[in-house]
């Protein structure tokens, strides 16, 4: 992220607003991530651009107090909405950015992210602390927007101009990816990246245009609250697609997920 921290303010209320609003709507990201991380009873896992949290329950819970697990994010103000809801003993929260995070060499069983390391500005130096911070056999998985994607083009074309922050980032691409795994140590033999074609499900297109709107801070766009959701659904339609199948509108959200092993 940059010297602003992008998620303080007005951008971290109406996060946690969407978030409290449609608890269900990001299922599929919850299972995506045991599926990929896996938390284990006694791990110790580290968290980077956690944000208020979505998935720090699950996580902690998996590990239990046998466990240990380091919550990190610049935004103070999204940790301090993280506290209020989750605050279990095997949980330790700091507000810093991951290029600056000093822990002990081989300290962690896996690091973990999920949608944040595209605000990283300094990802080269990230990667390193992120392998530095790992065991032998440590297993890192970071799920993220990819260069190209449609998803990167809702982003690029929608969330940075209307966004109440903006949105300048750095998406990756596969090849410097790769590039980022092996100068910071990682054989390339343990590295793999892979398609996720994660969906998230509403009951009704107002409800997906509102959760939409307040988890990407769409307040510059012209017009009414209504307005902008009607205009935030044809959007969403026009470039990511909506499904709509068992009674749920299903909007598409196209992510990659690297997994490296030290």
């Amino acid at each position: 992220m940059e010297t602003e921290v992008e998620f303080n303010g007005e951008r971290a209320r109406l996060y946690e607003i969407a978030i409290a609003s449609f608890p269900e709507a990001r299922r599929a990201d919850i299972d995506t991530m045991h599926n990929l991380l896996s938390p284990q009873r006694g791990e110790r896992i580290l968290g980077f651009g956690e944000g208020n949290g979505y998935f720090c329950k699950a996580i902690a819970e998996a590990i239990g107090t046998e466990g240990h697990y380091l919550v990190t994010d610049p935004s103070k103000d999204q940790l301090e909405n993280l506290v209020k809801r989750v605050n279990l003993p095997q949980m330790e929260v700091q507000t810093i950015r991951v290029e600056g995070i000093e822990v002990e060499e081989d300290s962690f069983d896996k690091v973990w992210c999920f949608g944040a390391f595209h605000h990283v500005p300094n990802q080269t130096e990230a990667m390193k602390r992120i392998y530095s911070s790992l065991k032998p056999n440590g297993k890192l998985v970071l799920c993220d927007v990819f260069q190209g994607s449609k998803l990167a083009k809702h982003f690029d074309a929608y969330v940075a101009r209307y966004c109440v922050t903006g949105h300048e980032v750095k998406f990756l691409s596969e090849d410097f990816t790769k590039s980022l795994c092996y100068l910071a140590g990682f054989d390339e033999r343990n590295v793999s990246i892979r398609d996720l074609p994660q969906k998230w499900i509403f009951n009704s297109e107002h409800d997906l245009g509102k959760f939409v709107n307040d988890i990407h801070a769409i307040t510059l766009l012209p017009g009414t609250d209504e307005e902008r959701i009607e205009q935030t659904v044809k959007s969403c339609r026009d470039v990511l697609g909506i499904d709509f199948s068992d009674g749920k509108y299903k909007l598409n959200w196209p992510i990659k997920a690297l997994t490296a092993v030290k």
